[in-house]
């Protein structure tokens, strides 16, 4: 025990100060939270609510480990959930407020992203100023935008199903299609605007799947991709940023000193966890720059794993599923189109962010649903967690958009075993020749290591003597 406390306090590891906070706060919490749960909603989905505080857990652990004093804001964050979800579980008249005031909840997320390009500032002080701060709290708008986005999309749909049907009433998929895509267009507009691509193309996406979930039109899919790859096409063109990250992506290799240097060790870092992973706070994740944001799976990975990364996929899978699951089993249309929203929603942003870091796709840079650090992402994502488990106790006998549900939770399971099998590219299939590339600093860290360890060892031995 002494030889980890002293090695994790050379890699910049994990307190124990903030165990002590960390492991009482969560289980309390979540114990607290789960009897009061079984007494407002006894109907509800029992798999939501212990997968997502396992996730929300695991995220506070590994910013904790990589930033302690990120990590002691995120348990605060976390606790704050804890609150959303205790409240949206008590209040009854949640999904109605929410329904009735689409128009007005809308135009407060798209006023709140328009201030920022005037009010925008970076926590950081990098260049993208993508949130709005006072007296020391951030918010970024965008991810409050995505949510309320998800609102209106499920009122707006509803309103306009045949009466007893999940069908379009009437003129099939564009009479739907039209108005949302000036929806849509505003948004990304501000989105470009702020240079937050990763935002607008998971609103894409989201507004493509959700419109076939109603109208179960292939077209509606096929169009979000030409919208999505033309999108790419013209940030290429205008956006150095992103021309940067799409060859980051063809070839990691071309310059890993410089702009490739993030994904690399990330890549790196994979590679030397292999099977079993170098052990929870035994690892050097903090070479990646900002780990705790962009590359917290691939910090997970180090320390976890090949088992711990498809671990942290499974409790992702299980989350999108059975929201999903409570989504055709909702009580009425609108609730039934919000919650595989939701979902549908945590898993594309998994995806996109995921398939980044694993070199599926080029980088978004957006957050990990529940781990990445962030007071913003993991308020919105408790919302959805909090809204899913409140529609997965409102149950009604007639199964909602069963045949189009079941399309995209086939496609999902597929998109996640891609991803399961793209961790084992990295830690098995390619670990044994990565871990020894000279790229990789991990080797020299972890000698250094045990050379300082041994000379407080020796030291330690002959004070006793």
């Amino acid at each position: 025990m002494a030889w980890a406390v002293v090695r994790q306090d050379l890699t910049g590891g994990i307190s124990q100060a903030g165990f002590l906070l960390l492991l009482p706060g969560w289980a309390v919490s979540a114990w607290l939270l789960h009897r009061s749960l079984d007494r407002w909603l006894p109907g509800r989905d029992p798999l939501l609510l212990p997968c997502g505080l396992l996730l929300m857990g695991w995220g506070v652990l590994a910013v904790w480990r990589l930033l302690p004093e990120f990590g002691a804001r995120q348990l605060a964050w976390f606790l704050a959930v804890i609150g959303i979800i205790y409240e949206v579980g008590r209040m009854r008249g949640t999904l109605f407020w929410l329904r009735r005031y689409r128009a007005a909840w809308l135009l407060l997320g798209l006023v709140l992203l328009g201030l920022t390009l005037f009010f925008g500032t970076n926590p950081s002080g990098a260049e993208a100023r993508l949130w709005l701060g006072c007296c020391g709290l951030y918010m970024q708008p965008s991810e409050l935008l995505r949510l309320l986005l998800i609102a209106y999309l499920a009122s707006y749909f509803a309103d306009r199903l045949m009466p007893g049907d999940d069908r379009p009433a009437r003129g099939g998929l564009w009479p739907l299609l039209v108005p949302l895509l000036v929806v849509w267009g505003l948004a990304v507009a501000l989105l470009a605007a702020q240079r937050d691509l990763g935002t607008g193309s998971l609103i894409l996406a989201l507004l493509a799947v959700m419109l076939y979930l109603v109208s179960r039109r292939w077209e509606a899919l096929a169009i979000g991709v030409v919208l999505l790859l033309a999108a790419g096409m013209v940030a290429m063109s205008l956006s150095e940023v992103v021309q940067s990250r799409i060859e980051t992506w063809m070839n990691p290799w071309n310059d890993p000193l410089a702009s490739s240097y993030q994904t690399l060790q990330a890549l790196l870092a994979m590679a030397t966890g292999g099977i079993l992973g170098t052990g929870p706070g035994f690892g050097a994740p903090g070479i990646i720059p900002a780990a705790h944001t962009d590359f917290v799976f691939a910090a997970i990975v180090e320390e976890w794993g090949l088992i711990g990364g498809v671990g942290l996929l499974s409790l992702l899978a299980v989350v999108t599923s059975r929201g999903l699951r409570a989504a055709t089993q909702a009580r009425d249309a609108y609730a039934a189109i919000l919650g595989a929203g939701l979902a549908i929603a945590i898993g594309i942003q998994a995806f996109l962010i995921l398939g980044g870091v694993l070199r599926l796709l080029p980088l978004t840079g957006i957050p990990l649903p529940f781990v990445s650090y962030g007071g913003s992402s993991l308020l919105t994502t408790g919302v959805a967690l909090a809204l899913l488990i409140r529609i997965s106790a409102l149950r009604s006998e007639k199964p909602r958009f069963a045949l189009s549900v079941r399309r995209i939770h086939t496609a999902g399971l597929l998109v996640w075993a891609a991803l399961a099998l793209a961790v084992g590219w990295w830690t098995v299939v390619r670990g044994p020749e990565l871990r020894v590339r000279p790229e990789n600093p991990r080797p020299e860290a972890s000698a250094s290591a045990d050379l300082v360890l041994a000379a407080r060892l020796d030291r330690l031995s002959r004070s006793k003597v």
